[in-house]
């Protein structure tokens, strides 16, 4: 992905799992999975599952990538978690989805039923601050301060370790614009190629998010341990 902000993420997420060393990382809400295929191309050589409520997404992903694993479910339904699955990752990641989760507590309670006990560790990317009509566009719910973070972490069995915001200014002036034109924004720089001016935009915002502040705005990571 050239897009400055889910570059961020995955680099930033990427950083922090391999740090942890973890032996099996399971990803919630996976996509198309390029983050768990990203962490094999980096020297993870651990289990990887990928979990998603798209039937056809997951589908596509055991023909593409079969050294994943992947499942369907919905994450927010109790028992949808395998028994088989349970307590056996000591990596948890939930990058960019609790914001799009009706029910954020179910969601947590599910990955921490997937955490190995006293060791797995829970990463997770959402966002901070007022939702932006792009961000409605795109099926987010609500977005969470740190602050509200940290109890609903602990209410679903997790111990914060770490929870900080970042990405002031250069990330929270791109969400601004892209919320004046939010259907242009998605078709331009998500429903097809880039041409040289949509590549030119990314190269110039990567540049700009590497002076983006630790420790403000609304790109928000947490860090917890099951408990």
């Amino acid at each position: 992905n050239l897009m400055a902000a889910p570059r961020f993420r995955a680099n930033t997420l990427c950083r922090l799992i391999l740090g942890a060393r973890p032996s099996a990382i399971v990803e919630l809400g996976c996509g198309n999975g390029r983050l768990l295929v990203e962490l094999g191309e980096r020297g993870f050589a651990g289990r990887r599952l990928g979990i998603d409520l798209s039937e056809n997404r997951i589908s596509a992903n055991k023909a593409l990538v079969p050294a994943v694993d992947w499942l369907n479910a919905n994450l927010e339904l109790p028992g949808e978690v395998p028994v088989a699955e349970r307590g056996t990752f000591d990596a948890v990641v939930a990058c960019e989805l609790i914001e799009h989760v009706t029910d954020p507590a179910r969601l947590l309670a599910s990955a921490r039923s997937l955490a190995m006990p006293d060791t797995g560790t829970l990463f997770l990317s959402t966002q901070s601050g007022p939702v932006g009509a792009t961000e409605r566009f795109v099926g987010h719910q609500r977005h969470f301060s740190a602050r509200e973070m940290d109890p609903l972490l602990r209410s679903a069995g997790w111990e914060p370790l770490r929870i900080w915001n970042t990405g002031f200014p250069f990330h929270d002036l791109s969400k601004w614009i892209a919320s004046r034109r939010p259907v242009a924004m998605i078709e331009r720089f998500n429903d097809r190629a880039y041409g040289p001016t949509e590549k030119a935009v990314c190269l110039v915002l990567r540049s700009l998010f590497k002076l983006n502040s630790s420790t403000r705005g609304a790109q928000l990571f947490a860090i917890a341990r099951a408990r």
